[in-house]
């Protein structure tokens, strides 16, 4: 196998747990995934910044209230909700829990995966999406 450099990273020193099972197959998929990624030159959106993700955790720590809970009952439109089966960044189970709560929400679990699932299932979240969108 080739060594996948990532921001001077190799694949085999990048810690995947976050997004991928400890399984051989989930992290054969997080290696994929990182040389899909390592192929892509042109035209490629930037990485994520650190203030982005310190942004995200802040937004994701305020949204966590219960009175933004109480609000997803509210929303009117059809919403996909998507994780994987064992997410410990985002826990699966709030998936389960948004989903019962948003009135025209439909809920997708992916076997044998993390946070990033849909980079280990990336076609087959792309038809689920695609799906999704051009529904009747």
């Amino acid at each position: 196998m080739n060594t996948v450099k990532q921001n001077g990273a190799t694949a085999e020193t990048i810690d995947t747990s976050l997004f991928f099972e400890q399984t051989e197959t989930s992290r054969a998929a997080g290696l994929e995934y990182l040389e899909r990624l390592a192929r892509r030159k042109d035209n490629r959106a930037p990485l994520v910044r650190p203030e982005s993700v310190q942004a995200q955790i802040k937004g994701a720590m305020a949204w966590g209230t219960k009175s933004s809970f109480d609000q997803l009952g509210e929303i009117k439109q059809p919403v996909l909700v998507a994780n994987g089966d064992n997410d410990i960044m985002i826990p699966t189970i709030n998936s389960y829990m948004v989903s019962q709560r948003i009135p025209n929400a439909q809920l997708i679990i992916y076997p044998d995966s993390g946070h990033g699932f849909l980079f280990q299932y990336a076609d087959l979240f792309a038809e689920h999406v695609s799906m999704f969108l051009n529904r009747d």
